[in-house]
């Protein structure tokens, strides 16, 4: 989840009323985000990704606003009509673009650390690192029309941002820092995508921007690109960011894009609406809300309500992207209720609940392998492919995919535990040795049942690192393991590239592989940036 730091006089100023720190804090574990630190000068939050419009400083005061009853009802954001046409090709390999024109802009220290932060923040989260989306802002008085987005050849020339030395696009990659970090997205592409004007190209997405139309404190007026894999993700994102420009006063214009003869607008900051019933609300939070309670929460949570027919319609802000179902809004409803009015109630059961098998086995191995020295860690499920299987020098498998990830880093469900431990230890090079760390956690693999397609597996793993981390320090725990356990196993000899060949040994069980365990390859080591030794040990239960 994206941890933000911003300005807490700035966000106390778009609120418009002066908190003190406890009432800031109070109110933003309200509305959902968590406060990880609170300085004079800085607020520092974990927001959670079904959110994005707050990770801009101006959305984030907006939903202050709206719960402390400053803002009643919908915020309408007006896209003023367009006078600037964009000419759109066809380029395959980002098929999707957006834009706007944004003006009446003032560049105050503020609002260019909060136009940075917004900019990178959802480009990393939304746009998945700029892959899925990428964001581009430059001085508009600074292009020159008619301005086009096509495909070029990679000797087509740029100027790019923080530079003054003229390049070809496939120079790019060698010679400047953000070609180096994002080139790998158009890698194999035979002609790249860029926007242009009158002067040449001025826009290099993912990559880069043309120094020529950067943006500064003298900018009075900015124009907004986006490029991306998926429509609705660009023109979703391209609304958290007019939407928040809007809330300093900036007026927002649209842009009319030709694809051929047919003319898209964007931005589109037109409301949209779900129905929803007082009884789906009342049956799904626990509550007797009368009618006009409900529609006085929606109107707290920033929406419009009318009624027909006992069925409540309610008017959706175009920044609110998170909202997919009538369930989000219930959520609202808790949320501008209040957790903290809630009634805590006994479930009316009358069973006894007692541990289950496996979770009684992986407390003996918790106890054993904390009794060894062991430290225990609790990684997420998620995780993504590159650490699976690229760091850890195995080819891959098939996992079970998310199907529409908030987050590059999140991708999938793990289908094995050692890289998740591997992650911990590439952060805490700086903590002591020997560093010796454990799980006993689940991971899902795929399933040949039709229906359910996945299954959890129960496992456990620990990697030992220190300078003289071995395969046979991991043997000697892992035999210990199994006879403490009363598991009748055995060795075989193994070859998975995750280890050292002749270093490593499969386990099993009734003829059954159940894991392995050995000295973690040189090569696995330096992909995560490791300097010790690790040996690593991974069984099923």
């Amino acid at each position: 989840m994206p941890t933000i730091t911003y300005d807490k006089r700035d966000l106390l100023n778009l609120i418009g009323k002066d908190l003190s720190d406890e009432q800031l804090e109070e109110v933003i574990h309200l509305i959902k985000p968590n406060v990880e630190a609170m300085k004079e000068d800085e607020i520092t939050l974990e927001l959670t990704p079904d959110r994005p419009d707050l990770y801009g400083i101006e959305g984030l005061a907006r939903a202050i606003k709206q719960y402390l009853g400053l803002i009643i009802g919908l915020k309408k954001h007006k896209a003023e009509n367009p006078k600037v046409q964009i000419k759109a090709g066809t380029v395959d390999i980002r098929p999707y673009i957006a834009a706007a024109v944004v003006r009446n802009v003032t560049m105050t220290d503020a609002f260019i650390k909060s136009l940075m932060n917004i900019q990178e923040v959802l480009a990393e989260t939304i746009g998945r690192k700029r892959k899925k989306v990428a964001i581009g802002i430059h001085d508009f008085d600074k292009i020159i029309q008619p301005i086009s987005y096509t495909d070029a050849n990679p000797d087509a020339k740029i100027v790019p941002l923080d530079t003054d030395e003229e390049m070809n696009l496939s120079e790019v990659f060698d010679k400047i820092p953000k070609g180096k970090e994002y080139g790998h997205i158009l890698e194999g592409a035979k002609k790249y995508p860029v926007y242009t004007d009158a002067k040449g190209v001025f826009s290099f997405p993912p990559i880069i921007n043309s120094d020529r139309t950067r943006v500064t404190e003298e900018t009075k007026t900015l124009f907004v690109e986006l490029t991306g894999l998926d429509k609705e993700s660009v023109l979703q994102t391209l609304n958290i960011l007019v939407t928040n420009f809007a809330e300093r006063g900036c007026v927002i214009e649209a842009v009319k894009i030709f694809h051929g003869e047919r003319p898209e607008i964007t931005p589109d900051l037109n409301p949209t609406f779900l129905d929803i019933t007082l009884e789906e609300i009342n049956k799904w939070i626990g509550l007797d809300l009368k009618k006009v309670d409900a529609v006085a929460i929606l109107q707290r949570m920033g929406y419009d309500v009318t009624e027909s027919k006992g069925t409540l319609r309610v008017y959706i802000p175009s920044y609110r992207t998170d909202i997919l179902h009538k369930i989000d809004l219930i959520e609202d409803v808790a949320i501008g209720y209040g957790f903290n009015n809630f009634t805590p109630e006994l479930p009316n059961i009358a069973t006894v609940g007692k541990s289950h098998p496996i979770e009684k086995t992986s407390a003996k191995y918790r106890h054993l392998l904390t009794g060894f020295g062991f430290q225990e860690l609790i990684r997420p499920v998620l995780t993504n492919h590159r650490d699976l299987f690229e760091k850890m020098n195995v080819e891959r498998e098939n996992v079970i995919e998310l199907e529409n990830p908030v987050s590059e880093d999140y991708v999938c469900l793990r289908n094995w535990i050692v890289p998740s431990l591997m992650k911990v230890l590439s952060v805490n090079k700086h903590v002591d040795y020997p560093q010796n760390v454990f799980e006993v956690g689940d991971v899902v693999v795929p399933d040949d049942n039709e229906e359910i397609k996945a299954k959890t597996v129960r496992k456990v793993a620990f990697i030992m690192s220190h300078s003289k981390a071995s395969y046979t320090d991991a043997k000697a725990v892992a035999e210990t393991l199994m006879k403490q356990m009363s598991v009748d196993y055995k060795l075989e000899e193994a070859s998975s590239t995750a280890f050292i060949l002749g270093r490593q040994a499969n386990i099993l069980v009734e003829n059954k592989v159940i894991g392995h365990f050995g000295e973690l390859h040189p090569q696995v080591l330096e992909n995560w940036g490791l300097e010790m030794p690790c040996a690593a040990f991974e069984i099923s239960l």
